[in-house]
């Protein structure tokens, strides 16, 4: 089963909502900002999507070192990099994964270094 889906349905039990198959492709889009299955990655949520997980599944809050400038890039990169259910707001990275997060925390909040890395490419400074 595809694992935004079970999370989905994990979280809709936790809430007492339906679980049905059509319920559950209802609640997708609402939860998760890319609702297309992916075999790895696109699990970005919304603003609901995090609010729900949060309140059931530890978050952890990655602070950044500088405020994030979004770039469609940045956000795909991302979406593809980060493995777990993930939030980003101006300030910070939530991720619901233990490894996912030391590996945000050792590039101190550093998203185009932890980008670069990822990607296997040498940082470049303008």
């Amino acid at each position: 089963m595809n694992q935004k889906i079970e999370i989905t349905k994990y979280i809709a039990e936790q809430f007492g909502l339906d679980t049905s198959d059509r319920a559950i492709q209802k609640l997708i889009p609402q939860w998760w900002q890319n609702p297309r299955k992916k075999e790895q990655g696109g699990l970005r949520l919304t603003d609901e999507g995090f609010a729900r997980l949060s309140a059931h599944i530890k978050a952890h809050e990655i602070k950044l070192e500088e405020l994030l400038e979004y770039t469609n890039q940045k956000i795909i990169q991302l979406d593809n990099f980060i493995t777990c259910p993930w939030y980003i707001g101006k300030r910070a990275i939530y991720v619901f994964d233990d490894k996912m997060a030391v590996q945000l925390v050792l590039f101190s909040g550093n998203v185009s270094r932890f980008l670069a890395a990822k990607a296997g490419k040498p940082l470049t400074r303008a």
